[in-house]
């Protein structure tokens, strides 16, 4: 042997290093290998259900979304319908209103007339009374044109002034 090489104790120490690859591989790099492909896994389904769930995260906003613009048409819908009401009551209220005014102004027309009557009726008794008064001093006194003529101012001085209160009332 030259240089003191041993053939067969480097054939061992190969023999050697194989064996020891072999469960090397056999015993780590199997079971690591293992491990990092479950990883992978691992990952790869955290990453489907990231993606899953931003999506259905999307899909809540958009249901959410369309909920505040339901909602907002909804309050639109009601507001509208408040005011129209609003403004339905404050229409009654005002036709009500105006029927009670003309009932009023009626009622006052009425009574206008009916004193109207009154003052009529108590104007041509004072009139007859007039008259009667009138002829019957004609009658009791003498006649004599001046007394005819002092009884004749007389009597329309009364039913002026009979006529002028009745103006005035």
């Amino acid at each position: 042997m030259p240089l003191n090489i041993d053939f067969l104790q480097i054939l061992l120490h190969m023999l050697n290093f194989v064996i020891l690859a072999g469960g090397l591989t056999f015993l780590l790099f199997k079971p690591v290998n293992r491990f990092l492909e479950q990883r992978r896994e691992q990952f790869a389904q955290t990453e489907k259900k990231n993606l899953e769930d931003a999506e259905e995260n999307e899909k809540l906003r958009a249901e959410y979304e369309q909920k505040l613009k339901d909602a907002d048409t909804e309050i639109a819908e009601k507001k509208k319908s408040a005011e129209k009401e609003c403004a339905d009551v404050s229409a009654q209220y005002i036709k009500e209103a105006r029927e009670k005014a003309a009932r009023i102004i009626l009622k006052a027309e009425n009574e206008a007339e009916e004193r109207k009557g009154h003052i009529l009726e108590s104007a041509q008794a004072e009139i007859g009374e007039l008259v009667v008064s009138a002829t019957q001093k004609l009658l009791s006194n003498t006649a004599s044109p001046e007394r005819d003529s002092a009884l004749y101012d007389e009597f329309i001085r009364l039913a002026g002034n009979s006529a002028e209160r009745e103006g005035r009332e």
